[in-house]
């Protein structure tokens, strides 16, 4: 319901009065008022309304007495007493609004509609006319709240309307109009509103894009805001303000690449140095689009090279490159190698010890896991980690990297020394728990699955989602496929492989999976071993191949957990490595249809949408 503003001019003095006298009324044995409400709890209708009639003689009293009386002769239906009543009350009170619209309530109450909007009509008129501007505005405001509480919706549109009108601004009332679509559940109104209000309170935008994120829940009405603003956007096109909201609304739709679009073409219109191309860049690479990342730090590389956000797009460029090589199949070590060359660069040309120690990290990373170039990678992190900074993130981060190393390396008793480290360093932050997921992880690799599964369960209850998350699937995993398996040697075979993977045998893990599915065909985890092997065939390059995994689940396991991912999984290899748009787009329409609840909707309907061509304007 709306909150009506009291305009103290118009019912200040009335108000204070009628509470004055209620004060001496209060202050006698008998109060006449408190006995009227009295009889009417008691449902002694009459006597109730004997003392209510006789009490609306005073003017003082009537703004105390109203609501009550006037409602328990429309319960009675005694229409003519009420109306006869409501008269009085606007000749006794001409300045306020609420007996008039009560009177039109009492119209549509006899049934008398054209009579009731006539009357409000020829109200709504009236208030337009005050010669004070400053009275006029607050009238208008005042009544349309009163008219919207009593249900005439549509009358308060139409006060705001003839305001509007009056005072030759298209844009007065919006966010008041605003209100009054929102609880009508008018959308599209709502939101052109709220754009009109932007227009007039552009420092308030924030405001809006919390108005707009709370009350367009549906993914179809950002689609609507979309329109709507592209629409705003063609009258005026010199308001930054849309624009900005136009890159907050494909923001929110995951749609990078048209955020991207327009917040280079707001970025050099305003020349604020790359502030809202570095904002969709790492709004991109944090939701792991990275493409769109590494295009959106290589425009402030290449056009804002002024900017204090200059350096900092550098780095995450470099970050966003790095997931991209590390996401296209299968790798290319010549580009892993300029990147490294590129890391080193920055290296040295960096002024600040942790940004010279991160790349550091990332150029070991690189080495170890996509160069198999373990010796090196060891030696690069030995070295870091022996840098005399105390406790420090980097340093906790180095010391995982290199436990992680030494899997790899087939040394597992020197990553649990690290991981415990660590831990044990960070304790109760979200270092601490990275490092205890990790050793959870190594615990289950190594078939010691009670233990894993004890530091799974302190996990699953962590501040990081992500870590969190991470630690809940992991769980899962192992209880599902243990449950009816007394020796876990299921599991552990499923362990094996995924270490496997780890420590970049996949040949020899694919003939593993191979195994598995022949062996234990009718196993539940079978669907994760087709997953498994479906995902290291895409890594290999065999995308023909990787599909036949996937296209099995689709077939056999399209009940169970795992067929959603299956099914986008299918999309993206279609789409990003065999380039069939087509087939891609079948493919995301298809789980769109069929997996309504699935955490990939969002993500399929973008995509389905780009290749659709949706974005190109």
């Amino acid at each position: 319901m709306l909150k009506v503003l009291i305009n103290p001019r118009r019912f200040g003095l009335t108000t204070l009065v009628a509470l004055g006298f209620a004060a001496a009324l209060f202050a006698q044995s008998t109060n006449p008022i408190q006995l009227a409400e009295e009889y009417l709890q008691q449902g002694e209708v009459e006597k109730a309304k004997a003392e209510f009639e006789k009490l609306a003689r005073n003017r003082q009293i009537l703004p105390l007495i109203h609501d009550s009386y006037f409602n328990l002769l429309l319960s009675e239906k005694s229409f003519d007493e009420a109306e006869k009543y409501l008269k009085y009350a606007i000749r006794q009170l001409p300045n306020d609004f609420n007996y008039e619209v009560d009177m039109a309530v009492l119209y549509r109450t006899m049934k008398l509609e054209d009579q009731a909007d006539k009357h409000l009509d020829q109200l709504i008129e009236e208030i337009a006319k005050d010669s004070d501007e400053r009275q006029k505005r607050n009238n208008i405001r005042i009544l349309a709240q009163m008219l919207f509480q009593k249900d005439f919706r549509e009358k308060a549109i139409k006060t705001y309307e003839v305001g509007r009108k009056v005072f030759g601004d298209s844009d007065m009332f919006a966010l008041d109009l605003a209100t009054v679509y929102r609880v009508m559940g008018e959308k599209e109104k709502m939101i052109r509103e709220y754009l009109h209000f932007s227009k007039t309170q552009p420092t308030s935008v924030g405001f809006v894009k919390n108005s707009l994120q709370r009350y367009l829940e549906e993914p179809e009405d950002m689609d609507l805001l979309e329109g709507v603003l592209y629409e705003f956007i063609q009258e005026e096109a010199g308001n930054p303000v849309y624009n900005e909201l136009l890159i907050w609304t494909h923001l929110q739709q995951k749609n990078f690449s048209a955020a991207l679009r327009q917040a280079r073409a707001l970025d050099r219109r305003l020349d604020n140095r790359a502030h809202n191309i570095l904002n969709v860049g790492i709004i991109a690479y944090e939701n792991k689009d990275y493409k769109n990342a590494a295009k959106a730090f290589e425009y402030i590389i290449a056009d804002f090279q002024e900017s204090p956000n200059f350096r900092l797009a550098q780095r995450y460029s470099l970050l966003a490159e790095e997931e991209v090589i590390k996401q296209s199949y299968p790798v290319d070590t010549m580009r892993v190698r300029q990147l490294i060359g590129k890391y080193q660069s920055f290296k040295e040309e960096s002024k600040d010890l942790f940004t010279a120690l991160e790349a550091q990290r990332r150029i070991a990373l690189l080495q170890a896991f996509q160069l198999n170039k373990i010796d090196t990678a060891i030696a690069t992190l030995t070295e870091l980690v022996q840098q005399p900074i105390g406790k420090h993130r980097i340093l906790a981060e180095a010391k995982m990297d290199l436990a992680d190393i030494y899997l790899l390396d087939q040394q597992p008793w020197e990553s649990i020394l690290l991981y415990g480290q660590v831990e044990r360093m960070f304790k109760d932050e979200p270092l601490g728990y990275m490092a205890k997921l990790k050793s959870a992880k190594l615990s289950y690799f190594k078939g010691e699955f009670e233990l894993a599964q004890s530091h799974l369960d302190i996990l699953k209850l962590a501040t990081s989602r992500e870590i969190a998350n991470d630690a809940l699937d992991l769980s899962i995993l192992i209880k599902n496929n243990t449950v009816f398996d007394s020796t876990d040697v299921v599991m552990q075979d499923y362990a094996n492989v995924e270490l496997m993977i780890f420590q970049n045998q996949r040949t020899e893990a694919l003939a593993a999976m191979d195994s598995m599915l022949a062996k234990y065909d009718r196993h539940s985890i079978t669907d994760e071993v087709l997953m498994l092997k479906a995902q290291t065939l895409r890594q290999l390059g065999e995308f023909e191949q990787a599909l036949n995994a996937l296209r099995l689940i689709n077939e056999k396991y399209s009940y169970d957990i795992l067929a959603d991912d299956a099914l986008y999984l299918t999309g993206v290899i279609l789409e990003e490595d065999l380039k069939k748009s087509d087939e891609a787009m079948k493919v995301y329409n298809d789980l769109l249809t069929r997996f309504k609840g699935s955490i990939y909707v969002a993500e399929a309907r973008n995509r389905f949408r780009t290749l659709r061509g949706d974005f190109n304007n």
